[in-house]
This record gives structure tokens, C-alpha cells and sequence, in this order.
């Protein structure tokens, strides 16, 4: 699957282009000038995109991406300053990711349809961190991972103090951070923050394909799957992990019962 299969439906929202590709809807932030670094427009724009494709009964999944050589160069600090008209206050990426119900960054993804991150080139910044709440991160093998945010004077965001550790471990999250350190793509998969690497012209088709492949899973069964793993990914006791599986699975035979009920019995 790739380029010549097209796409059913094309547009652009300031830097950010959503595509319909099959059932994937392809968001792609396209700012290669700026190296994709985000401003508050651009954060504005992918929600938005997210939840187009979360209202659009042909969308199966969604893959996030960029243009050019890099993902993310991280918060775009030249931008033009947008300020509240209520409030008086500066708008900047945070207020679209860490809010709160969908400007909450974490939450929009944990109710929304699948999300594929596909890193074509290096993230950086608010690049690394935004990425830690998808279901998947694939990279390129130019992709690298960078946490330079107390060496900037500033510090992680985007929920990455909680997710990170989920993904690596307590320590090595730590570590990652406290080190300002940079990550290869092949070290980010030792180590469990992407899934796959791929050569830099197959990530986009590979993505594609992975995004078709969740398109095509039952979509009752794939979101509570999704929750159960999420409810449970802290969860120590034995009886709390119980419960969240025997919610979900009552959930779906209720479901399946409603939508094809059973035969009469004489």
C-alpha cells in the first residue's frame, strides 16, 4: 500500500495534512522549515485532525507522521504568540495537550481509534514526549529520540513523567532524562520505545499497512482490549486486575447479546 492507491479525501489545516487513505486517516504535520516543530497551531490542528478521524465511521485507525527529515524539532519558541481573547493568556501547545477531556492529551488518545506514530526522522523535545501515548511508535532508521529539557532549562511534559516509565522502566525513564540523552532508532527499540524500524522510504507504506491491519479488528473488541491494557498497566493486585478484565468481557457479551439477540425457545 502506498502512494498509488491515493487517498479518498485530502486537507489541510495550517501545517497540518489529513488524508483518507483505505481506512487509516494519515495526519501528517508538514512544516519541514520549522523541522515540524510544534506551535500552538500546529497542536491545535493534529487534535482537530484526531478527532475527525475519531468521528468518521470509514476511518479503522490513525497514523500520525511528518514531512521531510525530521518528526519533530520540538516547541516552535519562534512562533508568532497567539493570546486568549478571554483571558489574556498566551497560547502555546500545552494548552491543547495538557488540559482537560480532548485537550488532554493523554485521555484524546485513550478514547480515540488506534494511533500509529510513524517517526521519519528525529523527535525532539515535545517530539519524544507526545509520541509516549500512542498505541504504537514505528521509526525510520534515521529516526532518534531526544530528552534535552533540563539541559534547556525546562523540564519533560505531555504526560511523559507517567508513560515513559511504562514503557522503559522507572530507571532507565529516569536515566534518559536526567542524561539529556539521545536515542538511535535501533536503541529505541532495544529498549522498547518503538516497535519496529524500518528504511526510511518503507516507513510511510509499512505505517500504512499496520494502520489497515487495526482497521480491520473488531472495533468493540480492539477498544476494550486497548482499556483493559491500559487500566491494568499499574495494577498490582491480583483482584483489581480481575475486575477490569470481567468489566470489559460482561461489557461485550452485553453488547453482542443487544445486537444479535438469541433465538426464541418454544
Amino acid at each position: 500500500m502506498g502512494e498509488a492507491n491515493g487517498s479518498a479525501s485530502a486537507a489541510m489545516d495550517g501545517f497540518v495534512r489529513y488524508e483518507l487513505v483505505g481506512a487509516v486517516a494519515l495526519v501528517t504535520v508538514d512544516r519541514p522549515a520549522r523541522r515540524n516543530a510544534w506551535c500552538a497551531d500546529v497542536a491545535q490542528a493534529v487534535v482537530a485532525a484526531i478527532q475527525r478521524a475519531n468521528a468518521a465511521a470509514e476511518v479503522g485507525a490513525i497514523v500520525l507522521t511528518a514531512t521531510g527529515s525530521s518528526y519533530c524539532g520540538g516547541a516552535d519558541l519562534k512562533a508568532e504568540p497567539r493570546y486568549d481573547a478571554a483571558s489574556g493568556r498566551r497560547v502555546t501547545p500545552a494548552t491543547y495537550l495538557m488540559g482537560k477531556g480532548e485537550r488532554n492529551w493523554i485521555s484524546l488518545l485513550a478514547d480515540s481509534k488506534p494511533v500509529i506514530i510513524a517517526l521519519n526522522g528525529p523527535a525532539v523535545g515535545i517530539g519524544a514526549t507526545h509520541i509516549l501515548a500512542a498505541d504504537i511508535r514505528i521509526a525510520a532508521e534515521s529516526a532518534s529520540i531526544a530528552f534535552p529539557f533540563l539541559r534547556l532549562g525546562a523540564m519533560p511534559e505531555c504526560g511523559s513523567t507517567a508513560l515513559l516509565p511504562r514503557l522503559v522502566g522507572a530507571g532507565r525513564a529516569l536515566d534518559l532524562v536526567l542524561r539529556n540523552a539521545t536515542v538511535s532508532a535501533e536503541e529505541a527499540l532495544r529498549i522498547g520505545l518503538v516497535t519496529a524500524v524500518y528504511p526510511d522510504d518503507r516507513l510511510r507504506e509499512e505505517a500504512l499497512a499496520l494502520g489497515e491491519q487495526l482497521a480491520r479488528l473488531p472495533p468493540l473488541q480492539l477498544r476494550l482490549t486497548r482499556r483493559m491494557f491500559r487500566e491494568n498497566a499499574g495494577n498490582v493486585d491480583a483482584d483489581a486486575v480481575m475486575q477490569v478484565e470481567n468489566r470489559a468481557f460482561l461489557e461485550l457479551l452485553k453488547t453482542l447479546r443487544r445486537d444479535k439477540p438469541l433465538p426464541d425457545r418454544d
